[in-house]
């Protein structure tokens, strides 16, 4: 469904020709490419039916048959390692579900070559169509049971729920199922794309965040198999586009000033029996899993003894993790929390070099369209040390340097 939203785009970078090409090149000759409109209630969209040998029967494979084949194919290293993220997650979570290692796993319904076409067309359009971010609303995943190798089992399947454990889902949607394995996997592994330097080795976006300020230059729908009366149509949207950021300041006058609005999460824990070297070690705990926020404040607890009032701001997703951290990590018996909305201004990170040292900047967009730079303190430190100057003297020369 995905392959064939971004075949809609009708975008000439990325066609059902360059599909057929790669699909040559992993099977030559034997692969059936069939591209059609298709209604899904009362809404049309594009379905891509991919057919090889294979689909009928397909052959149980390793993780390492199909990086071999994978590796074999003329798709770029980019694209290599995007389908192979997308195959490991699977690998992983079907490890988890049976107890082995990802090695060990035997794939069935995702081991055939026309599955590599789906997953590594849509590393082929990534490439062609330039996309660097994507963002995705939560998936739906249906209800009732699917019908798999391994028997009847209820939706979402065990890898579904497996891969998809810490992201923000939805349930129900009609019917049956409404997210597969290997598109749940396709799913994570475009959110670890676009990761910005403040955040190495973490995804860039979560699923159900949205860009705050950004401008749509082409949809495309991608339809399922499947049209059930149930539930929302069968259809996967794509929206390709650009971000404020992207795009000349001049050219988006109202659009940066855009605000967003979001749903976050407030964790509130009491401490009275912590010394304050242990609640500092906490809040470094609670920064490493997640939080956008920890801070603290006195409180006067019972038997009037002093104590401190632990604040963590966070995205509904990560509640658990941070939740069990607390659990850890201090001495509470339990963790109080509520969801709250806030609004937020557009923001971008900026780096600006000055006598050859890098100093990140954090810029505002106001609603007004005026920008507003917060200089990274540890930056300007360096930069202090590097030309022993005033940390002031620092400051000034970044911000002479930045107008």
């Amino acid at each position: 469904m995905l392959l064939a939203g971004l075949l809609d785009l009708g975008d000439d970078r990325f066609t059902v020709e360059d599909l057929q090409g790669l699909a040559d090149a992993l099977v030559p000759g034997e692969a059936k490419l069939t591209k059609t409109v298709a209604w899904r209630g009362s809404l049309s969209g594009t379905h891509l039916d991919v057919v090889t040998p294979e689909t009928k029967a397909p052959p149980h494979r390793h993780l390492s048959d199909l990086a071999e084949i994978i590796e074999g194919s003329p798709l770029s290293s980019g694209a290599r390692a995007f389908t192979m993220g997308v195959l490991r997650r699977i690998a992983v979570a079907e490890g988890r579900v049976h107890g082995c290692s990802p090695e060990e796993i035997h794939f069935h319904e995702v081991g055939a070559v026309d599955t590599l076409i789906d997953v590594g067309g849509v590393g082929l359009a990534l490439e062609r169509l330039g996309i660097e971010r994507v963002h995705s609303a939560e998936p739906i995943l249906g209800s009732g049971v699917v019908h798999c190798a391994h028997g009847e089992m209820p939706v979402p399947a065990p890898a579904t729920a497996e891969i998809l454990r810490g992201a923000r889902t939805i349930a129900g949607g009609g019917g049956g199922e409404r997210c597969t394995p290997t598109g749940a996997a396709v799913l994570l592994e475009l959110m670890a794309l676009g990761e910005h330097p403040s955040q190495a080795g973490a995804a860039s976006q979560r699923v159900g965040d949205v860009p705050s300020a950004w401008t749509t230059t082409a949809i495309g729908y991608g339809a399922g198999t499947r049209d059930p009366r149930e539930g929302p149509p069968n259809l996967l949207r794509v929206q390709l586009g650009r971000s404020v950021r992207d795009l000349a300041p001049a050219s988006v006058p109202d659009v940066a000033a855009e605000r967003s609005l979001e749903t976050i999460d407030e964790l509130r824990v009491n401490l009275d029996d912590m010394t304050p070297e242990d609640v500092g070690f906490l809040m470094q705990k609670l920064r490493g899993a997640g939080a956008l926020d920890v801070f603290t404040g006195a409180v006067s607890m019972k038997k009037d003894r002093p104590g401190v009032l632990v604040t963590v701001l966070a995205r509904p997703e990560d509640r658990a993790a941070l939740t069990a951290v607390f659990f850890d990590h201090s001495s509470t018996f339990g963790v109080r929390w509520s969801s709250a909305q806030r609004v937020a201004l557009g923001r971008r990170f900026d780096e600006v070099t000055v006598e050859g040292a890098k100093v990140r900047v954090k810029v505002r967009l106001a609603q007004d369209g005026a920008e507003t730079h917060w200089l990274e303190h540890d930056d300007v430190r360096a930069l202090a040390d590097k030309l022993s100057i005033s940390i002031e003297s620092a400051r000034r020369r970044v911000l002479r340097a930045l107008a």
